[in-house]
């Protein structure tokens, strides 16, 4: 395989296509020996604790690196967000006037959970970060996703700020 595989990779013509069906050959006909998965449990008490912060009038929202799916999932299993509970996703933007948009969808929503990514977070912040965070905190949850450590930090500032 090793030697085909670099005779493929400096082949003057159809390179790519060459290294490719290299390749093909070596992944066929594999047989799985092994499966293995991860769960990743919650900590006790963080469905009560979120219900008794919720009956307190405290909202609550996640800042977190993990991708969208795997937020709204822990989000609901937590009970952050109620599984009756519309969504809001608010949808990927590339600059200011997708953001505007979206923010106008957004603002016909009442009693919506809010769920953004970060790409979308940070259009957000830097354009409208005050109609962003009030807009959000009208919401019973909200869900940062994809977020770097910066943007919570933002995301933290701002709430102090405008609320």
């Amino acid at each position: 395989f090793e030697a085909r595989y670099n005779q493929a990779k400096v082949s003057i013509q159809d390179r790519a296509a060459r290294t490719s069906a290299v390749v093909e050959t070596l992944e066929r006909d594999l047989e799985l020996l092994c499966l293995t998965g991860v769960e990743d449990k919650l900590q006790d008490n963080v469905r009560s604790t979120l219900e008794s912060l919720r009956n307190a009038g405290i909202k609550v929202w996640m800042l977190t690196g993990d991708k969208l799916e795997t937020a709204s999932s822990i989000a609901k299993s937590s009970c952050l967000v109620s599984r009756s509970q519309e969504l809001h996703v608010f949808e990927s933007v590339a600059d200011r006037t997708e953001a505007r948009c979206e923010l106008n969808k957004f603002r016909r929503r009442n009693d919506y959970a809010l769920i953004i990514r970060g790409d979308a977070l940070e259009v957000c912040l830097k354009f409208y970060p005050r109609e962003f965070t009030e807009l959000a905190c009208q919401c019973p949850a909200v869900v940062c996703c994809r977020c770097s450590p910066t943007q919570k930090a933002e995301v933290v500032r701002l709430i102090k700020q405008y609320t």
